[in-house]
């Protein structure tokens, strides 16, 4: 899922003080992540202090100019500026590589402000922004509902309600917050605000073709919204099963950012579902401490027998078993896909895709769940799927296979019915 980051009026009661309070201690943020992060390693270590350096982390090209920023924060502490935009190139640094510690670190810049009383609206976004990237959807949703109402112009506040509704199966919502967000952000974000709710929600062609038609006539799109947009119409090509068109756009995002995260998994499935297992390994071999890198790994080496097939299965199973040791809901998709593809566990992917689909409803949420009820011949556990897909007369050639399979299973079986009477 991707965090868009351009440029909660909250009461001790509220879902937001709640949040902030299970979250830990900024000097705790570290130290979790690294579990996360490095869960193979053995034997505990406890640091001999909050202080104590346990890991230098590379520098991602997001966090160019952090160093200024936290040297002129911590001369002057209470910059709520200068906070901001430190926070948010940790949100950016944690969305292209996938890292949790960096979302930990926008938390813990923001920790002044966010202990206020309201804490201000801007803060309030960053901190739903953060919620975001973990998964927490209801309670970055609430936090982003109570910011909005107290300043209605907060344009990334709408785009970011937009993204947790869309993620959510929330259309109209969804559609409602980018268009909220109009004259508040650029025309080329507003158009792929929009575009992204309308092509699940029964308008995939048109959806497509006005996005697809502003992208080659606009002139001047800022670098980060257009590769968000590329990233949105890829989608769509394939919804359409046009995979010519999506591996364009996958092109053209890239070409913009060639590290974008997101857009590099997208073209690995896009490997996967046309079996070049091979090129798959070429793509990710490099990029084994991204967990999404090292699950289509494993998928690939599995299909193509590879020896080190195991070792990448492995390594995504312990960092798998160390997130949910530390409460991180973000991998239930991701873990689901592992136990059915690589595993062949169909019953035990069909229960963690259902309590996938519990938080959010995603076409690859859809898919994973369908999939999971078929293979584990409890077809009538993707039920609900199938009613939201009808009800949302949502369009996805990726999805067709497996709804066909059950239209035709109902088929048979009324044609046996019909032959025994």
């Amino acid at each position: 899922m991707r965090i868009t980051v351009f440029c909660p009026v909250a009461t001790e009661g509220s879902a937001f003080h709640q949040w902030l309070r299970r979250r830990k201690p900024p000097g705790l943020l570290f130290i979790v992540a690294m579990l996360i992060a490095n869960a193979a390693i053995a034997t505990p270590f406890t640091p001999s202090s909050n202080s104590q350096v346990l890991q230098r982390l590379p520098k991602p090209a997001a966090l160019t100019g952090a160093p200024a920023l936290r040297a002129s924060l911590d001369a002057n502490p209470k910059d709520l500026k200068t906070a901001e935009r430190l926070a948010r190139l940790y949100i950016r640094a944690g969305q292209a590589e996938g890292d949790p510690r960096y979302l930990g670190y926008a938390l813990a810049t923001l920790n002044p402000w966010l202990t206020q009383d309201p804490p201000p609206p801007t803060v309030q976004v960053l901190a739903a922004t953060v919620a975001q990237g973990e998964h927490r959807f209801s309670e970055a949703r609430e936090i982003l509902q109570k910011a909005l109402a107290a300043q209605p112009r907060l344009g990334q506040g709408w785009v970011t309600l937009a993204v947790v509704n869309r993620v959510q199966g929330r259309y109209q919502e969804g559609l409602s917050a980018c268009e909220k967000a109009a004259g508040l952000i650029p025309v080329a974000a507003e158009l792929t605000c929009q575009a992204g709710q309308q092509a699940l929600n029964g308008n995939l062609d048109s959806a497509y073709t006005k996005l697809s038609r502003y992208a080659r006539v606009a002139a001047d799109i800022p670098p980060d919204i257009a590769v968000w947009m590329q990233t949105r119409l890829a989608e769509m090509a394939w919804q359409k099963d046009d995979l010519q068109a999506a591996r364009a756009h996958i092109r053209t995002g890239r070409a913009i950012e060639p590290d974008d995260r997101y857009l590099q998994l997208l073209y690995a499935d896009l490997l996967l579902h046309e079996k070049h297992y091979d090129q798959v390994l070429d793509e990710l071999k490099a990029y084994q401490a991204r967990d999404g890198a090292l699950l289509r790994l494993a998928i690939a080496g599995q299909a193509l027998g590879d020896d080190r097939a195991d070792r990448w299965a492995q390594a995504f199973r312990d960092r798998i078993a160390a997130a949910r040791r530390a409460g991180d809901r973000s991998h239930w998709r991701e873990f689901a896909r592992f136990t059915l593809e690589v595993d062949h566990d169909a019953q035990q992917a069909l229960a963690l895709a259902r309590t996938n689909w519990d938080n959010q409803k995603g076409p690859m949420d859809m898919h994973v769940l369908l999939a999971a009820a078929e293979q584990a011949g409890q077809p009538e556990a993707a039920e609900p799927v199938r009613r939201f897909i009808a009800d949302n007369k949502l369009q996805d050639a990726r999805l067709a296979p497996l709804l066909h399979s059950r239209q035709e299973q109902e088929q048979e079986q009324e044609q046996e019915q019909g032959k025994s009477q």
